[in-house]
């Protein structure tokens, strides 16, 4: 189970119901919920800076820029006067693209899996407005239009010099969309190195703190050389550099008419845009409004904010400043159809981050287009999905690709969860060159935690893999923890702004079934300071359930400003979560099984497992969350003699196996007149 919490109805409520909340901390500023936002790069740029407060501000990063971006000028200019050509001044550099596309485990082609065509024709409409190409819809007479003489391409090699199509898919979406928070897990754990790709994801709808289908946002670069600002930044936000995108403005329809689009922002523009502020580019009103904003670019007139639809080239938002609102740019947040303007200032900028920005100036030399090496013999995996959904049960599913040159007939497959033992699954098939066929493994059943599955090519036809650097893949995942109960307790003690917190219960279906605040209604009860509210909210058994406390001053409910806290319980105590401390928001998921009895121990002992096993060094004794704890444990090798016994202090017990002889030994758990004992082998 994966739910993706409706954060824009929950901002929609408090902006209706709690103005005073938001007087209180005039200093914090959230982003109002709209249908459709084109670029959520500016608060994405916040929630960077908050997280890593030596991240420069606008002021440093333009401090930097503004010589650098001076000297590009120069050099341009020195360029045009002895080049009549002026649109083609510098060297034109390649900048390999890897697209990684996020499923929720539909057919390549349907809805935000995208086509492989609409990938491509995404390339093509880059190329077109980064080159000012002649006869296409990136093409403009402007005087100051510039070629910006970049290109891309789809990266040829992977990290590991073996030949790719610049395409991954991973199905780990849902039907909902995704919050931004998700979405950087996400990239740290499918990203291509940063300094050598640009990485773009492509996912379902997404929301940057309350601004609900966000259209994209870009990482935007870094300076270097800036003592004290950059700090151990540059290493913290490698993982996430890159671009994201909505899968339906991804591509274009004149390109592909067969694609996923959204009206309006179905030619590209999109990308380019997010692109443009992954090079450094701003907002071409500067993020402020009545017409007080810069872009620190002289040739884009001033413009008092974002403009929408599709306006007049003679529309004009400033009058008392010089020129007309540059609708046709961009990086304004007009329709796709109505783009095809990079200036030359806009150029220059580009150029000086190419030249000097971490993670930027590399991509120029990238080898990413260069094709890879590809061998005879050569198969690779990838993970389709885990599908823990809700319960002990996952369902994994593989794909495997023939990435060489032989016919693929069959593969010896290796799975496991964590370190357990792994298991052998035998493939036979008949996969040509650049074919791929999706296995489903069998089911495995887990213990509630957090957990890694693995999968491996162990075996092609019979021989060894000639390039093994894209056999093995691992994906984590979560089983959530059970309990038993009829209702859970929602106890929550307010700060001193009590009225920024709201809680709200899902089931698996997304249903509101408790909360502070009706979602649907806006009914409810907003919370005043320093005041403490118990309330049960009746479960069902064999239902998972989300519970969300969401804070809108973002400084939850301690310390600062107060000491609240919240606490989750069953109905006979068992805390579920507890704490105070967690930023704007903090979730929960569990799951409900009554037939796991407190007091029936026999039946909560043979819900024990050992885990991993084998194992090497740590053995671990998991146990139900909601079965009481038994008396103790005792530890024994093949001969009977006593290795280790101690009493349980957690409902998942770790024992140090490291000095024990490889072999087989025994756990016994006692409780009362009841025991059991499981075996596990050491290597």
């Amino acid at each position: 189970m994966k739910h993706k919490f409706t954060i824009a109805a929950i901002a929609a409520a408090f902006l209706f119901l709690s103005p005073e909340a938001k007087a209180q901390q005039p200093a914090k500023r959230f982003g109002r919920p709209v249908e459709y936002s084109k670029c959520g790069s500016t608060e994405y740029e916040a929630l960077l800076k908050r997280k890593n407060p030596q991240r420069a501000t606008t002021q440093q990063f333009e401090q930097w820029m503004a010589p650098k971006a001076a000297q590009a000028k120069l050099n341009r200019l020195q360029m045009n006067s002895i080049n009549t050509n002026v649109f083609n001044t510098n060297q034109v550099v390649t900048i390999p693209v890897v697209v990684h596309v996020i499923h929720n485990g539909d057919a390549v082609g349907e809805n935000e899996n995208i086509a492989n065509e609409q990938i491509l024709s995404q390339i093509t409409v880059l190329n077109q407005d980064f080159r000012r190409m002649l006869n296409t819809p990136g093409h403009n007479t402007n005087p100051v239009g510039a070629d910006a003489e970049i290109e891309f391409c789809l990266a040829q090699r992977d990290p590991a010099g073996l030949f790719t199509t610049g395409i991954n898919r991973y199905a780990l979406g849902s039907d909902d969309g995704w919050d931004v928070m998700d979405i950087e897990v996400l990239k740290t754990q499918t990203q291509w190195d940063p300094t050598r790709y640009l990485n773009i994801w492509v996912v379902n709808e997404m929301a940057i703190e309350g601004i609900f289908a966000v259209a994209g946002y870009a990482q935007f670069p870094q300076q270097s050389g800036l003592p004290g600002l950059d700090g151990g930044s540059l290493s913290e936000e490698a993982n996430t550099d890159g671009v994201v995108i909505a899968a339906n403005c991804f591509g274009s329809s004149d390109i592909y008419p067969d694609g996923f689009y959204n009206p309006g922002q179905d030619k590209g523009r999109t990308t380019t845009h997010e692109v443009g502020h992954f090079f450094g580019l701003r907002h071409i009103w500067g993020d402020e409004e009545e017409c007080m904003g810069n872009d620190f670019c002289a040739d884009t007139p001033v413009a008092a904010s974002a403009n929408s639809g599709c306006p007049d080239p003679g529309f004009d938002s400033c009058p008392n400043d010089d020129g007309f609102d540059m609708v046709q740019n961009y990086m304004d947040y007009t329709d796709d159809i109505c783009h095809n303007i990079f200036t030359l200032n806009q150029k220059d900028r580009m150029m000086a981050v190419l030249a000097n920005s971490p993670r930027r100036t590399s991509l120029t030399t990238s080898n990413g287009c260069v094709p890879g090496e590809v061998f005879d013999l050569d198969g690779s995996l990838d993970i389709q999905g885990i599908n823990p959904e809700c319960g002990t049960l996952i369902t994994p599913q593989v794909v495997l690709s023939n990435a060489g040159n032989v016919v693929l007939t069959s593969a010896a497959i290796s799975y496991r969860v964590d370190e357990e033992t792994a298991v052998i699954y035998n493939w036979s098939g008949n996969l040509t060159a650049g074919q791929q066929a999706t296995i489903q493994l069998p089911n495995l059943t887990v213990v509630p935690g957090s957990h890694t599955f693995n999968v491996a090519i162990v075996t092609l036809n019979g021989g060894t893999d000639q390039a093994p650097s894209n056999d093995n893949k691992s994906q984590a995942f979560n089983i959530v923890q059970v309990y038993n109960t009829n209702e859970i307790i929602v106890n929550i003690m307010t700060d001193d702004y009590g009225s920024e917190t709201i809680w709200v219960v899902f089931d698996s279906n997304g249903e509101q079934i408790g909360g502070n605040i009706d979602l649907l209604t806006l009914e409810g009860e907003l919370y005043g300071n320093n005041e403490f509210h118990s309330t049960p909210v009746p479960v069902s058994n064999n239902e998972c359930y989300g519970l969300l406390i969401f804070d809108f001053g973002g400084d939850g409910m301690c310390c600062d400003w107060g000491e609240g806290y919240y606490n989750i319980t069953t109905a006979d105590g068992t805390v579920i979560a507890e704490g105070g401390e967690f930023g704007q928001q903090v979730e929960f998921e569990f799951r409900i099984d009554t037939s796991l009895g407190m007091g029936d121990v026999a039946k909560g002992l043979n819900a024990i497992s050992l885990f991993p096993n084998p194992a090497n060094s740590v053995l671990n004794i998991a146990m139900p969350q909601n079965m009481a704890l038994p008396e103790g444990y005792t530890v024994f090798n093949s001969l009977g003699q006593v290795m280790d016994a101690g009493k349980f202090t957690s409902a998942s017990q770790s024992l140090n196996i490291s000095g024990y002889a490889n072999g087989v030994y025994f756990v016994k758990v006692a409780s009362g007149d009841s025991a059991r004992t499981l075996q596990f082998i050491k290597y």
